[in-house]
């Protein structure tokens, strides 16, 4: 009877030992389907706020010429009798630009300052000897950022030295001639 006994705790001893580890093996289990949904919410938030910022600059870009016709309208009359109208376009148009500026958009700074590549599209190139060559002289078409994101680069017009202005500053050098 004792031998049976040996036997029946021994089995019990490795049937608890094979439970042990089964519980071990569900535990890492269900530490990594833990770790791995928390890994899924950072990805969908992430992925959430991107579809939203790709919302957002899609609308804005469509919305930007409706803006700058406001903003243009708001400063375009002075007729009298539209001063009503104006004031209320003035109105919408600060009330757009409130949104817009609360949302990330902000103008591209341009007239005065060195060419961007990224930020400017030279659209012509004007003779100026009293700035910088490549320097922004005029902005024909506003652009603008959407947070750090170029929505729209600003087309503008950048400084070109004369030809008479490089030759001064860059004379060429006579050839020497050959002697013989």
């Amino acid at each position: 009877m004792f031998a049976e006994q040996q036997v029946i705790i021994q089995s019990l001893k490795q049937e608890l030992e094979v439970n042990k580890k089964r519980i071990s093996e569900l535990q890492d289990s269900m530490r990594r389907l833990a770790a791995d949904f928390e890994n899924y919410k950072k990805w969908s938030a992430k992925e959430r706020q991107t579809i939203e910022r790709a919302a957002a600059e899609s609308l804005i870009k469509k919305l930007l010429d409706i803006y700058e016709s406001l903003g243009k309208a708001a400063c375009g009359t002075k007729d009298t009798r539209a001063n009503d109208f104006i004031d209320g376009i003035k109105m919408i148009y600060k009330e757009f630009s409130r949104i817009l500026k609360t949302e990330g958009l902000e103008p591209i700074p341009s007239v005065g300052l060195p060419l961007d590549v990224y930020k400017h599209e030279v659209v012509m190139q004007k003779v100026n000897d009293e700035v910088p060559e490549d320097t922004v002289v005029e902005e024909i078409q506003k652009g603008y950022l959407l947070n750090t994101l170029v929505l729209r680069a600003a087309k503008v017009i950048v400084s070109q030295k004369s030809k008479i202005s490089e030759n001064i500053q860059n004379p060429e050098k006579p050839e020497e001639e050959k002697g013989g």
